[in-house]
């Protein structure tokens, strides 16, 4: 009778045992899900309309400046970009929460469907890829895992690293730092299909609207190349009104 009651102590303990590591496990994979949905929220474009500015910084100082607008939709945005010597130049037309990417360019008047490869293509000759102002959701593309806490400009910060979930990614990894408190993505980094990183973001400003964190200011710096891209949002309109019909393809050339 001693020994049966020692054989069902065992092995009800080794199923407790079983079941809190097994638990453990799912919470961790949880976690670093629910961080990335936060993250995913906080870099969403405010609906309604957006005016901002980009500057490509050289190493030698010299820089150009190209001003854009953004008509903003839960699941589609269409940004205009223009140069003080070209005007406006090209049409950007993101759809499907910024999976799908159009592009218009007005001097040519071609219009490319940016697929696969051709979404990390430059944006106007800057640092970010056509796929870096999509703002597609890194939960629909990455698997994400914590590994660990760090500290960034004083700041704690959860570290995430972010493995692509389609082959076709030419981000062999992203490591994301998101604030303990917030879940604000601070900082992010591109790594290349060698996993060795060449370019990384940061956000250097951000303002509040209502319950939400928008950044206003993204930083990225490329590593190989020794440039910087600023973009800033100068003005939001969460008032704007435009027609739905903006969002086709086959009217980005009207």
């Amino acid at each position: 009778m001693k020994k049966l009651s020692v054989l069902i102590f065992v092995f009800l303990a080794a199923a407790s045992w079983d079941s809190l590591f097994s638990q453990g496990s799912s919470e961790v994979e949880i976690t670093a899900q629910s961080i990335l949905a936060r993250v995913d929220r906080i870099m969403q474009y405010p609906e309604g309309g957006i005016k901002g500015r980009i500057k490509h910084i050289y190493p030698d100082g010299n820089s150009v400046t190209i001003d854009f607008t953004g008509s903003i939709s839960r699941n589609n945005y269409l940004f205009v970009y223009s140069s003080p010597s070209r005007g406006e130049s090209l049409k950007v037309l993101y759809t499907m929460g910024g999976e799908d990417i159009w592009v218009y360019d007005l001097h040519a008047r071609e219009m490319y469907h940016k697929q696969d490869v051709d979404k990390y293509g430059s944006l106007m000759g800057t640092n970010f890829s056509f796929v870096d102002f999509s703002n597609a959701d890194f939960q629909s593309n990455y698997n994400a895992r914590i590994t660990g806490q760090t500290l960034i400009k004083g700041i704690q910060c959860y570290r995430l690293q972010l493995d692509p979930i389609f082959p076709n990614s030419m981000y062999g990894m992203i490591v994301l730092y998101a604030t303990v408190d917030k879940y604000i993505p601070i900082r992010i980094d591109y790594h290349d299909r060698d996993r060795v990183i060449f370019k990384f973001l940061t956000i250097a400003k951000t303002m509040e609207k209502g319950d939400r964190i928008i950044p206003s200011r993204y930083d990225m710096l490329n590593l190989k190349e020794g440039t910087v891209t600023i973009t800033s949002f100068i003005k939001i309109d969460e008032g704007a009104a435009f027609p739905a019909d903006i969002f086709r393809p086959e009217r980005l050339g009207d």
